[in-house]
């Protein structure tokens, strides 16, 4: 029952992040529309492009550092396991982990495990 439940929140808590990514690439591009439209046509393909390019300049930055930083993943999502994967041994190790972190089970989070 506790394989269950982990699987569940591992897979709400990683559908949520995805949900919030979206949203956030939604966001850039209204921002898009909105520099657009506040400058001459004739500028239009250059903000646009702009935009395009800062976002997978933004997008790679991540990638690189800040994946590394939030999740202590490798170089490039080295290593990545997922709850298929595992085993129970590693599933209770990593509630065992979660919980000597203070993380009584509230939350968690994908990530390089």
């Amino acid at each position: 029952m506790e394989n269950q439940i982990f699987e569940l929140q591992y897979a709400m808590d990683t559908f949520y992040f995805l949900i919030c990514g979206a949203l956030v690439m939604w966001m850039a591009a209204g921002f898009a529309m909105l520099e657009a439209g506040l400058v001459r046509s004739k500028n239009t393909t250059e903000i646009l492009t702009k935009n395009v390019a800062l976002y997978a300049i933004a997008c790679t930055m991540y990638l690189v550092c800040g994946y590394q930083i939030m999740y202590d993943g490798g170089f490039f999502l080295s290593g990545v396991t997922t709850v298929a994967q595992m085993d129970d041994a590693a599933i209770a190790g990593v509630l065992a982990e979660s919980a000597e972190a203070g993380f009584g089970g509230d939350s968690v989070y994908s990530r390089c495990l």
